[in-house]
């Protein structure tokens, strides 16, 4: 019954997403029905009305190409110049000449050779310093029954395109996440069924293996309800002055015997005097856990981890440095996104769910502050945030 509240959660954001989609399919065709008519009834007037025509469409966010009957352009708004790279007259020219995409060329030409006024519909992608996706919707302007030229609307669907593939990719890590678990519990599970408990040696460690995986699981799902309650923002919390240096004593004292099974010496020097800090107390300490909880993890046998704090302006900046295996330069830039892991396989050996530092991401993000990592393969991290204080 645990898992119930993943799998709705999962199917909640299919749904939102399908939806979204649907509704600005159905805000294209709106628009392009409305940019279609007023043309219609602006080409029928003269002067001032074309003025009026280049205007309307000079001032739209979506890129707006409007062609003669022969093809060529008659209107290419400065947002489709910018996000081809225009930088020559397009008027008069060939679709294909100006924004030199054969699929805008060849669209152009479907969109004229039809008679009816039934939307054409292509997603095209634009290279640049980065990729754009464009949704192309493109109608005929017909009057007496005869084409006189064309309309294409060019949307910019990258950020919807970039949300789906990171809905994809969630959907497919907690699946892997949530499976791997349930395979252990299961397959031992059975093995005890199928007589291994009459073997109390081996059903002893079959059980605590199944209880391992158990508690894995639930820490997997706790992650997955916080995260999505941060990132959806019904995170409710309550920012008071909170004297930092108790917060950070309590929960180094909380990771004292961790540290002492493997030798690690743990250090704080958050000096007195520290000014109080606006924060939401439990959110604070979760996230100071978890980076600690990480530091002491990934410390090899005999090293050391030190917590500080420092006064940064109006902010407190909070450091936790450890002597541990360090990250490689490749993997600095993505070690807050969810799921992410340097060592996948010594991860989990460690029972980490690949979403702590996400959300640690999103809380400190929450209290105005900001996160980020410094470190040298071979020789250890330092993770450190910053939390405002109470007279900013």
């Amino acid at each position: 019954m645990a898992l119930y509240p993943v799998f709705l959660l999962v199917i909640f954001i299919l749904l939102w997403q399908v939806w979204l989609l649907k509704k600005r399919e159905r805000g294209f065709f709106v628009e392009l029905a409305d940019i279609k008519a007023k043309l219609a009834e602006r080409t029928k007037a003269q002067g001032s009305g074309q003025a009026q025509q280049e205007a309307i469409l000079s001032s739209m966010a979506e890129g707006v190409l409007v062609l003669d009957k022969k093809g060529g352009i008659v209107l290419m708004n400065p947002s489709l110049r910018k996000n081809f790279f225009v930088d020559i007259t397009p008027e008069g020219r060939k679709p294909l000449e100006v924004t030199r995409n054969i699929v805008v060329g060849d669209m152009a030409d479907m969109v004229l050779k039809g008679q009816g006024k039934a939307v054409i519909s292509r997603e095209i992608s634009v290279q640049g310093q980065e990729e754009k996706i464009f949704k192309v919707n493109g109608v005929p302007i017909v009057q007496a029954d005869s084409v006189e030229g064309a309309i294409l609307v060019f949307h910019d669907i990258t950020e919807l395109r970039r949300l789906e593939r990171l809905r994809q990719d969630f959907v497919a890590n907690v699946s892997h996440e949530l499976r791997t678990p349930l395979s252990s519990i299961k397959g031992y599970a059975e093995t005890l069924l199928e007589g291994a408990l009459d073997d109390k040696a081996n059903a002893r460690d079959f059980v605590g293996i199944i209880h391992h995986d158990s508690e894995r699981l639930s820490k997997l799902i706790d992650d997955l309800l916080d995260l999505s309650k941060i990132e959806s923002g019904k995170m409710k919390m309550v920012f008071l002055p909170v004297e930092l240096q108790g917060v950070i004593r309590r929960i180094a004292a909380v990771l004292e015997n961790q540290a002492k099974s493997k030798a690690i010496s743990v250090s704080v020097d958050a000096p007195a005097g520290l000014p109080k800090v606006m924060a939401d107390e439990s959110r604070l300490s979760q996230v100071i856990l978890n980076l600690l909880d990480n530091a002491v993890k990934y410390t090899p046998q005999g090293g050391s981890v030190k917590i500080s704090a420092r006064i940064d302006n109006d902010f407190v900046r909070v450091g936790v440095s450890d002597t541990g295996i360090g990250i490689p330069d490749e993997d600095v830039s993505r070690i807050f996104e969810r799921f992410y892991r340097v060592d996948k396989a010594r991860s989990r050996e460690l029972g980490g769910t690949g979403l702590g530092l996400s959300i640690v991401k999103h809380i400190v993000s929450a209290h105005n502050g900001q996160v980020w990592v410094s470190s040298e393969p071979g020789k250890g991290s330092t993770f450190s945030f910053t939390i405002p204080t109470t007279t900013q």
